[in-house]
Parts: C-alpha cells; structure tokens; sequence
C-alpha cells in the first residue's frame, strides 16, 4: 500500500461479525461509559480517532493510505444450488493443494491455531476478564501521594510495604538516585487503563511459560517536568510510581487472594521495571489458563518532548555517572544513548502502536492467527524460561512476538526499504500465507545491510549510525530492533532459513519441525560447541565502583539496561569478531536466576552458556590466516589485538605475506583438529577476560603465550590466579576423550589417522591390479568392507612394522572383498565353485608375495584356529536373522595379507555372482521339494552371501562418501555412539546393534536433519542428537529412513523430488527420488499392516526400503536405548549445568545390577583390553569404577611429546612407533583372534533360546546375561527331545500324566564355567 492515501474500513461481513472483535485501544477515563469492559459482548467498539486528543499524534505512517489492498465485499449470495463458486471458495479449495501440499498439515494447522489461541470475551477466559476489571478499579482509585524527596520516598515505600506484610524497595534503576539529588516523587491514581498487547487484538497463543496480558496505566502528565528525560529522572519518578501500585495492588485483599504481585523488568531492562500479577495455582479460572498480567507504566505522548528523543543524541551526561563537578562539554561531542531514548519512547508509544496494529487487523481479517503462528513459531526458538538443569535461561527478550507482529503489519501496509517500497503481502491472503512471507522474508533480508522503517520521513543516517539492525516504527521515530543483540538477529535469520526450507519442501514431518519440535531450544544440542562461562559481575563492573571506570565506558555498559545484558553483548559480539570466520553464530544466553528484578543478585557470580555453530570446513583449519599488515593496516591492528603473541607474521608458498595464527602441525589428527575451537575460545576469553578453563583446553603453550603478555585494555572478571574469578567448561573437547583407547590417546593419536589407512588401501588395490597378467582373470576392483578404511572404527587402524616384531595383542584385518572380471565359465556346483575360489586366493597370494617378498601370506578359514570370527561386522537381531546368522562368519576361505609398506593386514575374499545365483535357484528348489528346513538353511546362507558381498560393499561407500565429502563430524559421531553402545554392551555380538547400523543412525543426523537444526559440524553435536533420537524417536509410527541421496542433489530440483507425496509418518529429505520415497512408503504401511512395528527401532535406505539389511531390534533392547539415551542425556545437562565433568562418565557407564547374571572373565585373556578407555579419558576428581580401573597395569611408558617431530624427521618413511602388547596366548601373528568373541558364540549357539548375552566388545572383560523368562521360570512337561538342562519340579502342579521338569539354573552355570575353561574368571547369578 502506498502512502499518502486514506485508509477506508472495510465493512464487516456476517461471518466475521460473529468472531470475536478485537478490543478498542480508547482511553479509559473517568467516566464508567468508557471504560474497557472485556466482559461486554458488544460488537459496537471501534477505532475512534476523535476520541482522545492524545491519540492524533504523533501521525502514524501509512495512516491516510489508499485502499488498494483492502478487500471488497461479496455481493454473491451463498446457500443457492446453482450458484456458482466464489472467488473465496475457490481458494479454499486450491490451498490445500498449492499452498499447504497436504490436508493433514493444513488440519495441524488449523487444530494448533485452535488449541493455542486465547481470545477475550469467551468461556475459558471468562474469570481473566473479571479479574481484570477488579485490576483496573484497585489501580484507578490509589490515592495520591504528595511530593517528597528521594530519602523521604524509600522510606515512604518501605513503611507502606512493611504495613502490607512484605517488605518492597523501590525498584530504582542503575545508578540509584544520590541522597539529596533535587528531584521530587509523587503519585497521582491512574485515568487511563488500558489493555493493550495480543490479548485483545486476539493473538494470544499458549506456550510453555504461558502467555501475558498489559495493562497499560498512562502516569499524569503533572508528575513529569520537561527535561526529566535527563540523567535518569523519568526512569527514577518512573520506578516510585511502579512502587506505588505494587503496594496499592499487594494491599487489596481481593487481588492479593487472586494473584502474586510481584515486581519484574520489561524487556530485562531494569530501567523499565513493572508490576507482574501471576495467578495463584488454586484459584479458580485462572490458575488453569497460565497467563500472566503485567502493569506497565506509560506516558501520553505530550508529557514529555518527544521529538527531541534522537538516537543521536546524549541524555545522559558524564558528569553525572562520575558524579563529578566540571562543566560539561558541548552536547554535539558526547556519546550518544540510543537505547537510552528508546526506553523512553517505547512507554510514550504502547497505546499509538496498539492503534495501529489494530488498524491493520481491520484491514487483513487474517492477520491475527498469522500473528499466532509467528508467535507460536518464535516461542518455539527462543530460550526464554526454558531450563537447562536447574539454570533458567533468560532467552532473548527483545526479539519476540511483538517485533514479529509489527513486521508483518510492515510487510502488509508499507514495506519500504532502500528502493523499493510497497506492500510485499496481500490483505487478502490466509494466515499461512502470510506466516510463510514473513518467514521467508527473514530468511533473506538483513536489518543491518537494509535498515526498514514503516514511513519515508525517519533520519535514517541517525538511525544508522547509532543501531546494529534498524526497523524504525510507524511515528518515525522508535527502532524497534533497540536492544536486539547481533548474534539474536543471526540466529532468527538461521532458523528462519531452516524453516523456509521445511515449509517449501515436502516432507510429512514439517508441521513438527516448524512448530513443535522440542530440540530447538534444547541448548545442549543445538549448537556444535557448547561453553559454561560464570564469572563474577561484581570484578567486571560495578554500580559500587563506578566512578572507578572512566565515564565512557559505565555509560556504555549503562546503555543497555542491565549489568547481564551488557557482559552479554561484550562477550558475544567480541567472539563474533574474533572468531567471524571460524563460525557461523556465536550466540551468548545469559541465566535469569540472579534475575533482572534484582540488580544487586545480578552482581554476584552469573552463569552463561555460549552456543557455537561451527563452520564445517573453517573450524578445522590449522592456520587461521589473517590480513596483510602492509595493505590492510588496521585490520592486522585488530587482528594482533585479538591474538596477541600468538599472531605471527608468515610468508606462503603462493608468495603472499600475511599475519597468521598456527594452531598444530600438519599431521594433526581430527580429534585434535575438532578441538581448535574450543582453543581459540579458550584462549580468547583468557587473554581479555581472565577466564580461565577447567578442565584446561589449551595447550602448553597456549597458556605460555597468553599468560606472558596480556592487553593492558582487558576487561577481567578477575585475576586468572583467582579462584573465584571466571570459569569455563567446555562439554564438546571433555567427551571428544572417550574415543581415546589406552593404545591410541591423544598424544599418540596424531601419529595414526584413517587417512593413511585409506591411502594404504588404494596402494594396496593398485598393487592388486598390477597382478592381472598372472590371473586367470583380471582385477575388476577391490570393495573395502571394514569400518576403519570409512573413518567408522572406533580407532584408527593400528600399524605394525616388522621392526616391531609385526605382532600385537589384537590385530584387527581389514576386511576387503576382490571382484574379479566376470566370466561364464564358473561351474554350477558350489562346493566345486568354492574350491575354485580358494584356488583363486592362493593364485593371488603368491603372486603378490613374488612381487613384494617381504609381505607374508596366509589362508584363513572357519576351521583354522586363527582369524575365526567375523568380529564387529556381525549383528542384527535373532527376531530377523537367526541366532546363528548373528554369529557368522565366512563360508569360505579368505587370505590375510601383511602391507608392509602401511603395518596393515588385509583380509581378502572373493566376489562370485554365480555364487549368489546358483544359492538363490537351490532355494527355490527345495522349497518345491518340499523340504522347508532345507530351503531355509540354504535361504540364510544365501543372504550371508549378499550381506556380506553386496550389502556391505554399498554400505561401505555412503558412509565413506559422506565423511569424505560432506561431513568430516560423521566419523566423530559414530566413534562416539559406537562408544557409547559398547561401553553399555550394546553393540555386535549376539543381540546387540550392528555396526552398520549404528553407523546409519548416526548418518541420520547429517542427511537428515531433525527438528529444524542445521547440519552437526562436531562430533559432540552428533552424538548427542543421536542421543536424542535414541530417547524420543517413536519406531512403531514413523519410519526412520536415511537419506544418502540428499548431499549429492541438494543443488538439483529435477525428477518432481520436490513433490512427492508421502503418508503420514515418512520422514526423509527431499533428496529421495520419488519412486525410492513411494518404496518406503509402501514397506512401511506393510509392516504396520502385518503388526511388525511393535517399538522395534528399524533403519531404513533408499536401497534397503524394508529395512532386512541389518535387521530390527527386539523391543526389549529399543526400549533399554531408550532408557540408556534418557539418562545420557540427563548427565550431559547435568555436566553443563554445574560445570563439572564429574557425571560425565556415567555417560559411559553401565549399570550392571539390572542383569541376571554376570560373567567375570581372566583380564590376561581379553586380546582387545587395550581398547578400553584410558584414565585421561576420565578426569582426576573421578571416581573410577573397579572394572574400570585397571588402566594401571595396562600403561606403557610414554614419548616425550616434544621428541616425536624429531624422531620423525629422522626416520622419513619409517612407520610409527605405536605401542605394542604381546598375544596373551603367545602364538605370534594370530590375525583377528578375539576368544572373548568366540566364547560368546559358542554361548549362543548352545544356550540362544534360553538367555540373551551382552558384553563390550572394545576389550570388555564383563559379559552379563538376561534369562529367557519363558524358557527359565515356567515348569514344563518332560519329553524326550528337550533341549535344555533341567531337573524334575514335583511342586509344579499339573493336569497331565508326565513329570514336570524346570530350567536347571546352576547346572547351566557350571556348563559355562567349563566351556570357558582358562577365560571364565566367576559367575555370580544375581537373579534366577
């Protein structure tokens, strides 16, 4: 709409005549006639812009527009048979369509907007409105209270406090008024009360804290003077009239019965204090509703000049805050207080803003249930109330519902920014179409770079100048981003992003992920680092000491209204600077337990948590490069303030010279990598604030450099000796140690890395092709199967060089599968197939070991003693697979070759399709045979093949593609869970989660990102929504599908991907092709359909839609995750809230009384024990439990750190000196020879049906075990062929002839004792 025209008001149709009509923003005055009734039912109460004098200024932009966008009536008469369809019906019926692209969201839509929305003048909020017409009778008829100074005041305030039963101070702003100040306090009852805000404009939504309701009482003119916009005097007169009506309200037993009258800050300013009214929990109508009815004080527009309130200019004088006596200087050079003169406006404008938000609602019908679901939506994404332990987060105060709603009215009438202007959105569109607008106009703009402003007459120079981000409101005169922290309008704009992404694409789930989900404020998880920082305000800046600071900087900490908010944004906004390449946010939320009611709380020791979105590729840098001091000199002048010492002038092969700061060398691992960061941020806060970290981040000599030469500006929170003075914890670097192994810890861990277990791999592939000629057939390629060649093993694979004896206690192979050039002449029997294949084997071995004799060859089967067991590449559930399948292992031969060149050992198989062909066709021909046992025997040997040949091989490549080429955190993530489920005794073995597909959940994560969170750049990120998918992810309603396809076609729309229509539960990205998505589709209905979704957690892919891969979990173990996730979860906040890692470990502890029975085994036997965690996984203060606390026995001497770059040097092309054991069993070059593991198999294939086995299976000397209830605990009748030890039960009763016999618990122990003769340590049976 353009400005300059009049506005005319659309006539009222019937339908909307019988909504509920916004309320009237006139003045309630003395006269009953006038007042605000919100329990009248009239629909006569309109705008009158002649009501009220005060309300004709100042002009509001856009006022007089033309009617261009309004709607016109329809003249069509409804309910005629013949009829045609209007307009309206028409769009109607094409929104669910075109606009929502489903009619189940478009129902969500419309159900949230019903359950959530609070409208006056109904049932529920009937008692709401009578109480607030008592408010407004206690608040009209105070009595006055005549002048008096500031000492006659407080006393005055505290003596009728005291009379009240509770003692009330008045809520004097930062700094206090001084004893003998000339000023004078008085109290006149209120002659306007109005109820402004969402509640009568009818955009009231319930959230998780409620919602509120303003009153607004406008202060007598005759209490102000004209310059009392100086130094503090409105604010002072301000804050005794907030007393006043407190103690009248606290005093009246009416509303003493109903509420708790309570002072508070709007906006967390403490300049602008008001009354809160919250509803007790056992009054009727209202403690059910959780709202909460805020008092704020106003003034009419005249009090005060208005006009002369410039963000130029200065009103609060140096001379003042220092207290000192020289003249003051010219006005023109003082520092300007913006903010300081928007506090004042934002109380002269409430009434002429309800004004016209209330206009625009006359001219949008919709606008006030878009309104709602951008409130809803911002509610959503605001930390405001929510908790993290016990901290409650102050969340942003600032940037809310009413910021939103005034931009959607922007975006409705005026829309003017830099050249263009005009209306962007129609005041005929829908609800959901103007929410999406405003999204994605969020998505897009910045308020910095494009300042807004609702007319054209605004000084936006002024503006420009004095503010960050600049949205100036309709009078021209008010930013309404005043006080909006930078990071806050990134992280809107993120999130906004996110969202418009969400809304545009279909995906079935989006309705949760724009409005519900629950992981948007979930502090711990939705940020790639988190950081506690608590610091003692009292050392930084103090009301106390303030003439101790030079007047400048107390009056720009003054500026923003509160001592939190002004360390808040020092901090934020200088890690933002510091660290703007590095990251993506930096966002700083301060607490609001030393709450902004209380500015003396807020000085003691505060709490902040300090969220990092990383820049992937950035972050990891080992050079953060910075400017060149000769062209860019005041940018290095910066840049060698921020990093003092530590930025070093360097010279680069391209020839530039340039300032730059070295975090590591190059062979740094990714561990270490992951946490230059948290470094930075570390020494960052160390070097300027004092801050010092516990546990410590930083390196040696990190803390050499910072400690030696600090900047003479820094602003402390104390001396780094302190040990009050400020602290950090850092949860993402603390829980990044539990990859660690005793083997591989951090100090040796740069000396092994997955990247030269991968390079080994394609030299040994090359290696492999060169043998062509001496091969009946050629090479085709080499598929890797083995996690550590895709950076998915929980360490990287461990050389041995021949120097070093080439042994250790464990060597795990790397399992490859060779696939040679197809051929026809494969024979049709597969026992003569699989001799041909060993032959082929050998063939390969000796003419590799004729090229490199220094390798060593040797064939491996089932029935050789060493190498036997298929490992960690084992899994799956005994529901799906088998209980012998589980426990598998090659049918066939396979050959283990020693890489000299790399210390590695790889394992070879061979691909046959004929195999697989030929196992298929001997199936089918049994089963018409008819010999069903036959054909299932064969039928898993069969998918052993696939599995092991096809799906693996597939497998193998998307998680390597992912972590190569799009997501370097993935590996973290899955060492991490990896950890996690072994350390729990989840993983592999007989019923624990594979490999593969822990490796999948943990792919979720990245390729699919849940509830409306940008992709993970950390492990710590990873892992911990891992965590949460784990605790809250419903298996038996939504299917859960990862999609592999979503990175390689993010930048392509082609093959309809974007419209495909799913059923409701389906969750993927729109990567998937369509067909892919409709296979999901249908597999999941049929699970629901034949009750197999019975809380089974099942992974789903493109390729592997019915999820048989892997297998389903029981629900037994889905449901011990669950519970396993949850408590994780708990610790972490836990660790976060209190800023110690002392529950950390719990993460990774195992609860052991919940099982029936516990095997012990010898601790000498345990080939793997030294992939145990080390004791610098766990901190000092740590109490490590006994099965953990062997790690004194298991510690080998280590290298001085500082002598590995030299030994390295020294010896060019020698293989690392990683640390060795010897085999337990003294029989040296035993590959892959785990008895742990092949004790549990032989457990499972004799005792399966009777107990479920867990043990660690990284070196865990613990199996527990849970017995089958419906096998051990129920007598049974005695047959012949019973598989199972049992002794007679003659206290069983029985209708039949035959003996009763039961399980025979202690005969089933001793069998196991002796099964694992020289492994078993003890069995003890906590429960039979």
């Amino acid at each position: 709409m353009a400005t300059g025209g009049s506005m005319t008001k659309r006539k009222p149709r019937a339908a909307e005549a019988a909504k509920p009509k916004p309320k009237s923003v006139a003045q309630v005055g003395a006269d009953e006639a006038s007042d605000i009734d919100m329990a009248s039912d009239s629909d006569d109460s309109q705008i009158d812009d002649n009501d009220d004098e005060e309300m004709a200024e100042p002009m509001l932009a856009g006022e007089n527009a033309s009617s261009e966008n309004t709607t016109k009536t329809d003249e069509h008469k409804k309910g005629h048979p013949g009829a045609k369809p209007t307009n309206a019906e028409i769009m109607a019926l094409n929104e669910t369509s075109l606009l929502f692209k489903s009619n189940l969201f478009k129902l969500q839509v419309d159900e949230l907007l019903s359950e959530t929305s609070v409208a006056a003048n109904t049932k529920p909020t009937r008692g709401l409105d009578a109480a607030l017409k008592q408010i407004r009778d206690v608040l009209t008829s105070l009595g006055d209270v005549k002048e008096m100074s500031t000492d006659s005041a407080s006393n005055y305030v505290r003596k009728q406090s005291k009379a009240s039963g509770k003692l009330a101070m008045i809520p004097f702003p930062d700094p206090a008024p001084a004893v003998g100040m000339p000023i004078s306090f008085a109290f006149m009852a209120p002659k306007i009360v109005n109820i402004v805000g969402s509640y009568p404009l009818g955009m009231a939504a319930q959230s998780h804290s409620g919602f509120n309701v303003d009153v607004v009482v406008q202060m007598p003119a005759e209490l102000f003077q004209e310059r009392d916009y100086l130094n503090f005097r409105y604010f002072y007169k301000r804050a005794f009239y907030v007393a006043v009506l407190l103690i009248g309200l606290q005093q009246h037993s009416a509303i003493s019965e109903l509420f708790d009258v309570e002072f508070s800050c709007l906006r967390s300013d403490t300049r602008l204090p008001i009354v809160v009214l919250r509803p007790k929990s056992g009054v009727k109508h209202l403690g059910k509703l959780g709202c909460t009815v805020r008092i704020l004080p106003s003034i009419a527009h005249d009090t005060l000049p208005l006009r002369r309130l410039s963000p130029e200019r200065n009103y609060v004088r140096p001379s003042y805050i220092s207290n000192a006596k020289e003249a003051e200087s010219d006005e023109a050079n003082l520092p300007a207080t913006p903010q300081y003169s928007a506090a004042i406006l934002s109380d002269a404008l409430l009434l002429t803003h309800m004004k016209y938000l209330f206009e625009t609602t006359e001219m949008c019908p919709e606008f006030p249930r878009a309104a709602t679901l951008l409130r809803i939506w911002i509610g959503q994404r605001t930390a405001a109330g929510r908790k993290l332990g016990s901290h409650k987060l102050a969340g942003s105060q600032r940037l809310n519902g009413f910021v939103l709603t005034m931009l959607l009215a922007w975006l409705l009438r005026c829309a003017h920014s830099g050249s263009s202007s005009g209306p962007k959105l129609s005041g005929t569109m829908s609800a959901y179409q103007l929410f999406k607008g405003v999204i994605e106009f969020l998505a897009v703009h910045d308020f910095e770079e494009a300042p807004i402003q609702f007319g054209a007459e605004a000084n936006m120079d002024a503006f420009g100048d004095n503010f960050g981000a600049v949205f100036v409101d309709p009078t021209d005169s008010l930013n309404l981003l005043s006080g909006v922290q930078e990071w806050e309008l990134a992280e809107l704009r993120m999130e906004a992003r996110l969202t418009a992404l969400d809304i545009s694409h279909h995906v079935e789930d989006r309705f949760t992920r724009v409005f519900l989900s629950a992981a948007l404020t979930d502090v711990s998880a939705k940020y790639d680092h988190v950081f506690r920082l608590e610091v003692d305000l009292s050392k930084f800046l103090s009301p106390k000491h303030g003439a101790e600071l030079k007047p400048a900087r107390r009056l720009a900490e003054l500026e923003f209204g509160h001592p939190v908010a002004a360390v808040q944004n020092r901090i934020a906004s200088f890690l933002s600077s510091a660290l703007e390449k590095h990251t993506r946010l930096v966002a700083v939320h301060p607490c609001a337990d030393a709450c902004f009611e209380d500015g003396v709380k807020a000085m003691r020791r505060h709490v902040f948590f300090i969220g990092i979105v990383a820049d992937a590729a950035e972050a990891r840098r080992l050079v953060d490069l910075g400017p060149n001091p000769d062209a860019q000199p005041l940018e290095a002048s910066r840049f060698r303030a921020y990093w003092g010492e530590r930025a070093e002038l360097r010279r680069f092969r391209d020839g530039a010279i340039r300032l730059a700061t070295v975090w590591g060398a190059g062979e740094m691992s990714m561990e270490k990598r992951a946490g230059i960061l948290p470094r930075m941020v570390a020494y960052l806060l160390r070097r300027h604030f004092s801050v010092r970290a516990v546990p410590e981040v930083m390196q040696s000599d990190d803390l050499y450099v910072v400690d030696n030469a600090r900047p003479n500006n820094a602003k402390a929170f104390g001396l780094v000796t302190d040990p009050l003075a400020g602290s950090l914890f850092c949860m993402s670097t603390r829980i990044a140690a539990f990859t660690q192994t005793i083997d591989i810890s951090a100090d040796s861990a740069d000396q092994i890395s997955f990247e030269a277990a991968v390079s080994a791999f394609d030299e040994f592939q090359s290696e492999i092709k060169k043998l062509e000629d001496q091969m009946p057939l050629r090479v085709h390629t080499l598929h890797a199967v083995s996690p550590g060649l895709r950076y998915a093993s929980l360490v990287p694979p461990k050389p041995l060089s021949m120097d070093q004896g080439g042994d250790d206690s464990f060597i795990e192979p790397l399992r490859v599968v060779v696939e040679f050039a197809s051929s026809n002449k494969w024979p049709d029997d597969i026992t003569a197939l699989h001799k041909i294949k060993t032959a082929f084997l050998l063939r390969l071995g000796e003419s590799y070991t004729a090229l490199h004799p220094e390798s060593r060859v040797e064939l491996v089967n089932r029935f050789h003693g060493r190498g036997a067991a298929d490992g960690l590449l084992t899994g799956g559930s005994s529901l799906t697979l088998g209980a012998h399948e589980n426990m598998d292992y090659e049918g066939d031969n396979c050959i283990d070759i020693k890489h000299v060149a790399s210390g590695l050992t790889f394992r070879l198989s061979m691909l046959c399709n004929r195999e697989g062909e030929l196992l298929a066709k001997k199936a089918a021909d049994m089963k018409l045979a008819g010999l069903p046992a036959h054909a299932e025997a064969i039928e898993m040997a069969h998918r052993r093949w696939t599995r092991n040949h096809v799906w693996r091989p597939r497998h193998h490549r998307q998680i390597l593609d992912l972590c190569q080429r799009h997501h370097p955190a993935v590996s973290m993530t899955i060492r991490l869970l990896k950890r996690w489920l072994s350390r729990h005794m989840l993983l592999g073995q007989a019923v624990g989660v594979p490999e593969e597909l822990a490796e999948l959940l943990a792919s979720h994560v990245f390729t699919d990102v849940s509830g409306g969170l940008s992709e993970p750049a950390t492990g710590y990120a990873g892992f911990v929504r891992c965590l949460r998918l784990l605790a809250e992810w419903k298996w038996s309603e939504d299917v859960f599908a990862v999609d592999f396809s979503a990175d390689s076609r993010e930048a392509s729309d082609e093959d309809g991907v974007v419209a495909n229509t799913l059923a409701q539960g389906i969750w993927i990205s729109s990567g998937m092709p369509v067909s892919a998505a409709e296979m999901l589709q249908k597999a999941f209905a049929d699970a629901k359909e034949h009750s197999k979704l019975k809380d089974s957690l099942r992974v789903a892919t493109e390729h592997d839609p019915e999820a048989t891969w892997w297998g389903t979990l029981s629900p037994v173990l889905t449901r011990r995750l669950r519970t396993l996730a949850k408590a994780s979860l708990e610790c972490i906040v836990s660790c976060l809230d209190t800023g110690s890692d002392l529950q950390l470990p719990q993460v990774f502890t195992t609860p052991l009384n919940d099982y029936d029975f516990i095997i012990k085994l010898h601790r000498d036997v345990v080939c793997r024990k030294y992939e145990q965690l080390p004791k610098s996984a766990f901190t000092t203060d740590c109490v490590v439990e006994a099965e953990d606390s062997d790690d004194d026995m298991l510690e080998q001497p280590e290298i001085f750190k500082n002598l590995l770059p030299t030994m390295r040097q020294s010896m060019p092309g020698k293989l690392p000196q990683s640390k060795r054991h010897a085999n337990p069993f003294h029989h040296p070059g035993m590959v892959g020879f785990d008895p742990v593991a092949l004790y549990v198999r032989d457990l499972v294939n004799v005792y399966g049906d009777s107990m479920l086995l867990f043990n660690d299976v990284y070196g865990g000397h613990i199996i527990a075990g849970l017995w089958n209830p419906a096998v051990t605990s129920k007598p049974v009748p005695f047959t012949a062929n019973i598989l199972a030890n049992v002794l007679p039960a003659p206290e069983a009763k029985t209708a039949s002839s035959r003996p009763m016999v039961k399980y025979n618990i202690e005969a089933v122990v001793e069998e196991m004792t002796r099964l694992g003769e020289g492994i078993v340590d003890s069995i003890s049976v906590q429960r039979s």
